[in-house]
């Protein structure tokens, strides 16, 4: 759907920012600035430039790309910091919104789950009716919004009594992105059994409860038709929405994921998955929060392993928007990769993946003005602005 952000932001004033580290889809122009005109990046130079009717101050900060975020899941936890009690949407989506804007995420791609699998293995927030809710909150909320605000919908295959509301979700166009889960295990994040055991133990479950969940998912799973799934990823590229798998753990699950049409592998499991996802020319996503805590919440890759082995298109927050802009310069920090190759993950790469790359992802003339200045001295970094379609939704007391 990615209903822009409303056409009055677009005014006819030039705006110049100055002595700025610009970085660029091949280089990084030292004490540049950029010039916008309607929203779009109008020029770029080497050096200052004295034209614009309002002119800013970088003060030598890096300007990059605004983040864009295809796969955020931390609006879960802002609607219920606690699980039996959630606040109203008309309070948390302004202020979730304002949030990401302190991170420099300008394009952000709302993960919602729909997984409504019974009394004990469905979250709140997860039931049908409940996403279909929150789904209807945020495209009532796009316009408003300061970031470009669209949906990522999160498909659990064992909930088949759900995808007949999917499908008319998808046909409406109210989702932007598509993923396909199943975490019955051995079948996706959890290799076998052992494994989801050992996950359920170290969520604070007990292996009986582990059992006892293993059982209903598997039963759940019987019910499943494959093709049905199949026809669900083929109404959703009938509608242009981009489609992705979700923590394939082997070549064979991946190659079955890209016959069915899928375009993007999140999470792959490992490095063989990993590996099968980019030969068959799938971008591959992992998580921000990986990269920051150099660890898997589910003891899965290293996320900063596969940027360096090339096996990592994308970057997302996942879990934690605060990864995003903490991860970029952790890997910087530790890598030899160019600087403009990393920005590429978390800005460029998922535009393209979700076919946005003509509008946003990069600094680029004739492109909007999505952009994030970042203080060059602080540790850990800091946000210093963001601008989204030239308009500075975030800035602190540093720009001038």
């Amino acid at each position: 759907m990615g209903i822009p952000m409303q056409s009055s932001l677009r005014t006819a004033q030039t705006k110049v920012i100055n002595n700025v580290q610009v970085v660029t889809e091949e280089s990084i122009i030292g004490a540049g600035s950029v010039v916008i005109e309607y929203g779009r990046i109008e020029a770029i130079h080497s050096g200052n430039s004295k034209k614009g009717d309002v002119t800013y101050d970088g003060r030598g900060c890096w300007m990059l790309p605004g983040f864009v975020d295809i796969h955020g899941d931390s609006l879960e936890n802002a609607i219920a910091p606690r699980p039996a009690a959630p606040f109203p949407l008309q309070y948390i989506l302004p202020s979730f919104d304002a949030e990401l804007t302190a991170h420099g995420i300008t394009t952000m791609y709302y993960c919602l789950a729909m997984a409504d699998l019974g009394e004990t293995l469905t979250k709140p927030l997860r039931r049908r009716e409940q996403v279909k809710s929150i789904i209807e909150a945020l495209n009532f909320f796009r316009p408003q919004a300061r970031i470009r605000t669209n949906i990522h919908l999160r498909y659990e295959i064992l909930d088949v009594e759900s995808l007949e509301s999917l499908c008319e979700l998808v046909k409406s166009r109210e989702v932007d992105l598509l993923s396909i889960m199943d975490h019955t295990p051995g079948h996706g994040v959890f290799k076998n059994i052992e494994a989801y055991r050992e996950y359920r133990k170290r969520s604070g479950g007990t292996l009986a409860e582990a059992d006892e969940e293993m059982h209903k998912r598997f039963s759940l799973r019987e019910k499943v038709d494959m093709q049905k799934v199949e026809n669900l990823i083929r109404l959703c590229h009938d509608q242009g929405i981009v489609t992705a798998s979700h923590d394939d753990h082997t070549k064979e699950k991946v190659q079955q994921a890209k016959e069915m049409g899928i375009e993007v592998a999140e999470f792959p499991v490992n490095r063989e998955a990993a590996i099968a996802a980019r030969e068959l020319g799938m971008d591959t996503v992992f998580g921000a929060a990986n990269l920051v805590r150099d660890q898997s919440h589910a003891g899965n890759v290293l996320a900063s392993d596969m940027i360096r082995q090339g096996l990592c298109s994308i970057i997302c927050s996942d879990y934690s928007p605060m990864a995003m802009l903490q991860g970029l310069f952790k890997i910087k920090e530790q890598s030899d990769i160019p600087f403009p190759e990393l920005v590429a993950l978390f800005s460029l790469n998922p535009a393209r993946a979700v076919g946005i790359a003509h509008e946003t992802g990069s600094i680029q003339e004739g492109k909007r003005a999505d952009l994030v200045l970042v203080a060059k001295k602080n540790h850990p970094p800091r946000v210093v602005a963001t601008f989204v379609a030239g308009e500075p939704v975030f800035s602190s007391n540093d720009l001038y």
